[in-house]
């Protein structure tokens, strides 16, 4: 592209503040965010950091991995992850460098939401998007710190990790008839027990369906009110996957694209910021502690405050930048935002003064043609 010029590390750092900042600042497209028509919809900043037109060519031409390696999707070692994979895995060796975790930790998918073509992709009717990528997630279940993240591959792809573990079990799967066929009470819920795994059935109230659950970490006690002990460790300790799945959704900036695979990357990203804020918990002397909206616009100043590396513009007389009305209400296209794709053409009723091409008010401080002084 004629427009492209290299990317420095300063305006990558501008790119990201960019990219974070609307997931706070929510808007319905990319566009809007420089759009300065109407005073009460004006967002300035995003202005003075970047360019929209140089936003947009770092976004289409953003990789996180070396594409002339990348197989067809006819190769045997054809890996549908690859265009983010090497962001996938520095991130999740770099998430356990910063944290010794607690014992409790959990595992839970969560839904990257995508409806674009993908073989990734899943149907999972219980989450609120319904259609995205699957990930596996192991996060630590007092604080929720994520400690690696996993594409789902399919059932068989997906090993049984060893260790301490508990969870819920389907009706359909493999158990014991006794727990299968089990109609337990709130009081009396059924155990069985082969070497270090617990099988449980447990009803909570009268009505509701009974739970089947699996446990090497727990035994068949009660709690002083009633409750199993492998029930409640579940309640306590499950839920931090969960929880970071809402903190991204308030805080994430999802937007549409039409490549998944970046839509990924940027998701990533925001994976990365949501970790930083439990390491700053855990580490600061703040008083009081930040809170993360605080976090995080604090760390879009960080990143922006080095401005992109804007090429210094030739500077020319007011004349050169004025435009005049086209008699009769005629129109050309402007010559800065108008192509002839379907959809493009953009037209304009001003032209420049000196090259009388069609320019847009708007558009006067991109156009690079008119060099009349």
């Amino acid at each position: 592209m004629k427009s492209w010029r290299p990317l420095t590390e300063n305006e990558l750092k501008s790119f990201l503040a960019i990219v974070f900042n609307m997931g706070l600042i929510r808007k319905s497209s990319i566009e809007e965010y420089w759009n300065s028509s109407l005073p009460s919809q004006a967002s300035h900043w995003f202005k003075k950091v970047m360019s929209r037109n140089r936003f947009q060519n770092i976004l289409k031409f953003l990789y996180v991995s070396d594409y002339s390696r990348n197989v067809p999707r006819q190769h045997p070692a054809y890996d549908p992850a690859s265009r983010f994979r090497p962001l996938l895995s520095f991130m999740n060796k770099q998430f356990c460098r910063f944290i010794v975790p607690k014992k409790e930790v959990c595992v839970d998918e969560t839904l990257m939401a995508t409806k674009g073509h993908n073989v990734m992709r899943q149907y999972i009717p219980s989450k609120a998007a319904k259609f995205g990528i699957k990930f596996w997630m192991l996060c630590e279940s007092a604080t929720g710190y994520i400690l690696q993240m996993s594409v789902y591959r399919g059932r068989h792809f997906d090993p049984v990790p060893a260790g301490q573990l508990q969870g819920t079990l389907r009706k359909n799967r493999p158990m014991p008839n006794t727990i299968r066929n089990a109609n337990p009470t709130p009081d009396n819920p059924v155990y069985m027990r082969k070497g270090k795994m617990l099988c449980a059935a447990f009803r909570d109230m009268d009505g509701k369906k009974p739970v089947r659950m699996l446990s090497t970490a727990f035994s068949a006690q009660h709690l002083p009110s009633g409750r199993p002990r492998i029930v409640n460790g579940y309640n306590k300790n499950m839920g931090a996957v969960d929880t970071t799945d809402a903190i991204m959704k308030a805080y994430g900036g999802h937007r549409k694209n039409r490549k998944p695979w970046k839509k990924v990357v940027l998701h990533l990203f925001h994976r990365i910021v949501h970790n930083a804020y439990i390491l700053y918990q855990k580490n600061t002397s703040d008083t009081p502690v930040k809170s993360r909206l605080r976090f995080i616009q604090e760390i879009v100043e960080s990143l922006s405050g080095i401005r992109s590396e804007q090429p210094r513009r030739r500077r020319r007389h007011k004349r050169a930048r004025s435009v005049s009305t086209l008699p009769d209400r005629k129109e050309k296209d402007c010559c800065v935002c108008s192509n002839r794709s379907h959809g493009g053409r953009k037209r304009s009723r001003t032209v420049c003064n000196f090259c009388k091409k069609g320019l847009h008010k708007d558009c006067v401080s991109l156009h690079e043609d008119c060099r009349e002084l």
